[in-house]
């Protein structure tokens, strides 16, 4: 059978961005994370099919239809154009970020403080292996921890402290276990990104780069297929399921991308839309705990499209970022939230040799949210995942700053991190 125009280009186009961004653009930022991150979520196009939500443990099974791979084609172009446009020095290095050893120990402090909370409040059910009953029992000490973990995680890697390593890359554990990969896969790639910042952009296939991306992206793929044994403690079926192969080629053809890339399909099939008064949800997710003072109706809040597309499924689905601009603008949209991705992007890009201090720290995390989470993400959960980030390390850097008032560290607490212009 021979393959169809719109996956040839596709593939054609993946080529091509791949090539570019190796050997020609060689910057490692933001765009160009963001470049293999769409790749990686667009799995389903080097095959062709996508899951079926009702089936979820069968083979790719549903057809990607042309428009399809035209929105990927899109969004690779995309990408790449504005790769070009913004091409730094490949030389451009920053200093690191240097942080207080107080700030330390009062992020971790707190991080340790929300994890007791979040099982406080939801009891023995974080350790359910049925992720549904997790989700179900998360409340608000939930989120905070989960924002806390990732911020902790990374400031322990940036500071090289023992307290705030162990603390964060023990809670960041902790979550994978409960069976949240992403915090790790947001974590891991704002590390890495950092790492290249303050040594200077390399090629893209420098050892040092890419083995802890390998490792990283082989980690959340392998696990899902046996987070459920771990957590039941059948560790030896757990090995067992490990040494098949078949095992491997389902953790990509089970993937989230083939799920995620199922609602674009469906949405562009049918061409699925939303009240466009939909977006007044998205301007009370800018503002943290407002939503809870208005009462929507449930078709106006977020991206809503199970219910319609996929009813009396078991389990939740994730969502798509751009099957949510679809629904909202049409093909318009589409093209609208590629050239604002984008933008973004070259801006964070641009920022973490700009800016300096303490601000890099949410920049570098909120910077790989928008490489690759926010593509399996309607648009007011990523504002929702944004704001996290940015107003739960507010609150810690207050936290901070009045301990360090207390305790006399204050002087200490100036330090200014800068790096040379972009």
């Amino acid at each position: 059978m021979s393959m169809p125009l719109a996956q040839q280009v596709f593939i054609a186009v993946v080529i091509f961005g791949a090539i570019f961004h190796i050997f020609s653009r060689r910057a490692v930022d933001f765009l160009s994370a963001s470049f293999f991150g769409l790749t990686l979520y667009f799995l389903p196009g080097f095959i062709g099919f996508v899951l079926d939500p009702y089936l979820p443990d069968t083979p790719p099974l549903v057809p990607l239809i042309p428009e399809t791979y035209w929105v990927f084609c899109a969004a690779l172009v995309g990408n790449i154009v504005f790769s070009i446009i913004y091409r730094p020095n490949s030389h451009i290095v920053a200093k690191p970020i240097e942080t207080s050893a107080t700030f330390d120990l009062v992020l971790s402090f707190a991080t340790i403080v929300s994890l007791a909370l979040a099982f406080a409040e939801s009891g023995s059910a974080l350790l359910d292996p049925d992720k549904n009953n997790v989700l179900a029992s998360q409340g608000r000490f939930w989120i905070l921890f989960s924002a806390l973990s990732q911020i902790c995680a990374f400031v322990g890697v940036a500071s090289r402290r023992t307290i705030p390593l162990i603390c964060g890359l023990g809670t960041v554990a902790f979550a994978v276990f409960v069976g949240f990969r992403s915090y790790l896969a947001v974590t891991g790639v704002a590390m890495i990104l950092y790492y290249v910042s303050i040594i200077g952009t390399k090629r893209i296939f420098s050892l040092k780069t890419v083995v802890p991306a390998i490792i990283l992206i082989f980690f959340v793929f392998i696990y899902k297929q046996v987070y459920i044994d771990i957590k039941y403690g059948e560790y030896a079926r757990a090995l067992t399921r490990l040494s098949d192969p078949e095992v491997y080629v389902g953790s990509i053809k089970n993937s989230e991308p083939f799920a995620t890339q199922a609602i674009l399909n469906t949405v562009l099939m049918y061409d699925y839309r939303v009240p466009f008064e939909s977006l007044i949800s998205v301007l009370l997710s800018l503002v943290p705990f407002l939503s809870i003072f208005f009462d929507l109706d449930p078709r106006l809040v977020g991206f809503n499209f199970q219910e319609i597309l996929f009813p009396g499924l078991e389990y939740g689905l994730a969502s798509n970022i751009y099957a949510n601009f679809y629904g909202l603008f049409g093909m318009f949209g589409i093209f609208l939230w590629i050239i604002l991705h984008n933008a973004i992007l070259m801006w964070f890009s641009k920022a973490i040799y700009r800016w300096s201090g303490y601000k890099r720290i949410p920049l570098f995390l909120c910077g790989s949210l928008m490489c690759f989470y926010v593509i399996r993400s309607d648009l007011v959960y990523n504002i929702s995942s944004f704001n996290r980030i940015i107003y739960t390390f507010l609150g810690i850097f207050i936290a901070y700053r009045l301990v360090a008032i207390v305790t006399d560290d204050a002087p200490r607490a100036r330090i200014r991190v800068r790096g040379p212009q972009s």
